[in-house]
């Protein structure tokens, strides 16, 4: 029973030591100060914000808190702070085991670049994003509709950025009237009626097959206008 007893003992005070020595770790890791800052964009490609205004954002929060000591429970704030950045999607903040506060930024992704009153991005997600000081994105314009046509378009605009040759190949969406759209494409002079925001890949599919089989007969400077509303058919009209 005794040989129990001293057995459980020495357990329960190697249980404790552990605690203690962890606990100590955490204490003395949250009195070390944040000895840099670490940017890091998960699509470099286009800048939206640059690394000099991520690091002000974490400054200013630094600041705000008082003192600048690593503090596991000040990353949910610098999150929040990022977050509240319109060009940014989402972030995630950390401390490196050197002493560095970090930031992973996700980005928000333009599909397209709205004329409106004033000109304005949509995002991937279907939202109003402005435009950046820093990048121009490549993205179709569109023209002639109001903030409450954009749910409308979005699902045109998304397959657009879902294909390389559309990507390419659009340019601009014109809103002619309630439920009607022209399409302007690059490089071509005729204009692409695409008419309702409906029976998307069938329409699109059409349009990419004639495109490739009339450039091949190199027969494309001989239409004005090719029409996509009627059905499987793909109706041009000649110059």
């Amino acid at each position: 029973m005794k040989i129990v007893n001293l057995h459980t003992m020495r357990l329960i005070l190697i249980v404790g030591v552990l605690f203690f020595l962890v606990g100590f770790a955490n204490h003395r890791q949250k009195s070390k100060p944040v000895k840099s800052l670490q940017v890091e964009f998960m699509d470099a490609s286009k800048l939206f914000i640059t690394e000099v205004e991520i690091e002000q954002i974490l400054k200013d929060m630094i600041t705000a808190n008082g003192d600048s000591l690593m503090d596991e429970k000040r990353l949910a704030i610098f999150e929040s702070a990022l977050d509240a950045n319109e060009m940014i999607k989402s972030s995630e903040a950390y401390y490196s085991l050197d002493g560095k506060l970090c930031a992973k930024i996700f980005q928000r992704e333009p599909i397209a670049r709205i004329k409106d009153k004033d000109f304005y991005y949509l995002d991937s997600e279907g939202h109003a994003m402005p435009l950046s000081k820093n990048y121009s994105s490549r993205v179709p314009m569109v023209y002639g509709i109001q903030p409450k046509d954009l749910k409308e378009v979005y699902p045109l605009l998304m397959k657009i950025q879902g294909d390389d040759f559309f990507k390419k190949h659009i340019i601009a969406i014109q809103k002619k009237s309630k439920n009607h759209y022209v399409l302007n494409v690059r490089d071509r002079e005729f204009l692409v009626n695409f008419g309702q925001i409906s029976y998307l890949d069938k329409k699109l599919t059409n349009y990419k097959v004639f495109y490739l089989k009339a450039l091949e007969y190199n027969k494309l400077d001989d239409y004005k206008r090719i029409d996509l509303q009627f059905g499987n058919q793909v109706v041009c009209t000649i110059k």
